[in-house]
């Protein structure tokens, strides 16, 4: 895959100007209605940053875009930004402030609106797409983008096609703006005990491949222990872990970016949600199963809840047990479908079956 030469200065009439700072899971959410603007206008795009943007997330943007043949270019607002360069502003008001946040609210001709998350029930992904329907688009919601390559040295280690592969993802977004700890699910030990137990009673084939980035994710990649647990934690790019969580067979993961690049590429998924909302932050691709804890206390999310408590109890009180149960249903409905097919062995253990 090679990289994209910008665009030349007499093609600068078709690009249209889209502003981001946010997390990569809204980034993922934002890109159908990015591709809509892009067909609408026959146009390609810039993604508009802010160079006061500092945490790990720019970083991961960055790379996501350099290969996406419909970005034209990725900088900063203050390195030479002009208006007229593009036929469209893009602005959505659900984005973090900076200079070129407020440049655009004020200048931006398409703008996705602030709406109210918990009375409307509108997931992200078509709060985006309204904006872009305003402006006269008539086509379908487009899918979400993703991008995969890079795989490497890596790509030993899921080459067995004999296993099956169950990804955990535990993202703690140390280093962002917001405290999203609460998102963090305590029980991934006992969880991959459980599934072991299960699946691999028999000396089976299963074998568990953890995700995430930044020192919280390493610290708890350390508490998930076992022969055939593989961390990949903070030691490959974004798109060589999309590429490899494109691998999986199951991934179990809190709501997270990685989440959403899951939802992008349709890998049977089981997302436990705690605080934030599903009908917002969910994956789009309903065919996905959700767990959480059936606590009247959330999602607390968008209320005043959300930024004073502290305990988390919809996480603490998700146990491992109703995650396995989820889990083994959930694979049996994707033999049922012929997404999966194993089988258990002789033995007891677990195995894929021959088709």
């Amino acid at each position: 895959m090679k990289k994209r030469k910008p665009l030349g200065t007499e093609e600068k009439k078709n690009l249209v100007a889209v502003q981001f700072q946010n997390g990569i899971g809204n980034f993922i959410m934002m890109t159908p209605a990015i591709k809509a603007l892009c067909s609408h206008f026959d146009a390609k795009v810039d993604i508009i940053l802010d160079n006061s943007w500092k945490d790990s997330r720019k970083i991961g943007l960055k790379e996501y875009c350099e290969w996406w043949d419909l970005v034209n270019e990725v900088k900063d607002f203050q390195d030479g930004f002009n208006k007229e360069d593009y036929v469209q502003l893009f602005y959505a008001k659900h984005g973090e402030n900076s200079e070129a946040h407020n440049y655009f609210k004020d200048n931006a001709e398409v703008e996705a609106d602030h709406v109210n998350w918990r009375s409307s029930r509108m997931h992200e992904i078509d709060y985006y797409m309204e904006a872009v329907y305003k402006i006269g688009y008539r086509g379908p919601v487009p899918d979400q983008q993703f991008l995969t390559g890079g795989i490497g040295n890596f790509k030993a280690e899921i080459a067995d096609p004999n296993m099956l592969r169950i990804g955990f993802c535990n993202g703690f977004f140390a280093g962002s703006r917001w405290e999203w700890e609460r998102k963090g699910w305590p029980y991934f030990p006992e969880l991959a005990n459980l599934l072991f137990r299960y699946y691999n009673g028999g000396g089976g084939n299963l074998k568990i491949y953890l995700f995430g980035k930044g020192q919280r994710e390493l610290d708890w990649a350390e508490t998930v222990k076992g022969d055939r647990v593989v961390s990949f934690v903070d030691q490959m790019n974004l798109l060589t872990t999309t590429s490899f969580i494109k691998y999986m067979d199951l991934f179990i993961t809190t709501d997270t970016g990685l989440m959403h690049l899951a939802d992008a590429m349709n890998v049977p998924m089981i997302t436990l949600f705690s605080a934030t909302l599903v009908s917002k932050n969910g994956p789009y691709n309903k065919e996905h199963r959700i767990v959480r804890a059936p606590l009247s206390c959330a999602p607390c999310q968008q209320s005043p809840s959300f930024h004073v408590c502290h305990e988390w109890k919809c996480m603490d009180t998700l146990v491992p047990e109703i995650v396995v149960s989820e889990t083994r249903s959930y694979v049996r409905e994707l033999m049922g479908k012929g997404r999966m097919c194993y089988k258990k062995d002789g033995g007891g253990g677990f195995k894929p079956c021959l088709k």
